[in-house]
């Protein structure tokens, strides 16, 4: 579903993304880890074309991804985002900010978006919080009604950039909740993410990824608990155990 090939990004005379290559397909979960810096996040707005990329070639479902062409409106209904800091429309409630897309996008009913958003929202545990606005809610109900919103496109694969790394600890397993459901869908997902628990139940593949290159590759159970690489060792190590 999602082909990723020889890609490299960079910002002026910083190379971030050094000819990284990896596929996922349909109903797979791959996370990327990695520290902070090595492209992560960058490969993933690559993806949904919020970044251009130098050289390389990506793929979504079959549809070149290119930023300058008119398809990529297109793409980006089936390929949702969710981002680390929510980017919730602020003055609008949390049921007009998961009907956005749809009914100004993809020109849906309004009265069938909204039918569609309440039972969205009931899904990821927030029916009672439809016309709370946005300053109202907890980061991790604002996370919710953000999945939500990516939910309402009906996509056929969604990006997770950090999806809980703004949250206070006491409020990441509600969002981790969300998506362990979705993935057990089968929801087509790419997660970047320092949860390694998260990685270890759900994914189905992680990768390393350190200075824009991926390191190493592998079914979550044998990076995550039987890691190659002695840079995927340390990174492991210093995650897991980081008063060691």
């Amino acid at each position: 579903m999602i082909s990723v090939e020889d890609i490299r990004k960079s910002f002026g005379p910083l190379e971030v993304i050094k000819g990284v290559s990896f596929n996922v397909s349909q109903g797979e979960v791959v996370c990327i880890i990695g520290p902070s810096g090595s492209g992560k996040s960058t490969i993933l707005r690559c993806i949904n074309g919020l970044e251009t990329y130098n050289s390389g070639a990506i793929t979504f479902d079959g549809i070149k991804i290119d930023p300058g062409d008119k398809s990529i409106v297109n793409v980006r209904t089936q390929l949702s985002m969710v981002f680390q800091r929510f980017n919730l429309f602020p003055h609008r409630t949390a049921l007009e900010n998961v009907i956005e897309g749809p009914v100004q996008v993809k020109r849906e009913k309004k009265a069938d978006a909204m039918e569609r958003g309440r039972e969205l929202l009931d899904k990821v545990g927030l029916s009672g919080k439809l016309d709370a606005y946005p300053g109202s809610l907890s980061g991790g109900q604002q996370q919710r009604v953000a999945i939500a919103r990516a939910l309402a496109m009906r996509p056929k694969a969604i990006l997770f950039d950090e999806p809980t790394s703004a949250l206070d600890p006491e409020l990441v397993g509600e969002v981790l909740s969300v998506m362990r459901d979705l993935a057990n869908e089968g929801m087509t997902m790419v997660v970047v993410t320092h949860e390694m628990g998260f990685a270890r139940e759900v994914a189905d593949r992680v990768l390393f990824l350190e200075s824009g290159v991926i390191m190493e590759e592998g079914s979550a159970s044998e990076l995550l608990r039987n890691p190659k690489h002695e840079r995927t060792k340390d990174f492991l190590h210093r995650v897991i155990n980081p008063l060691e």
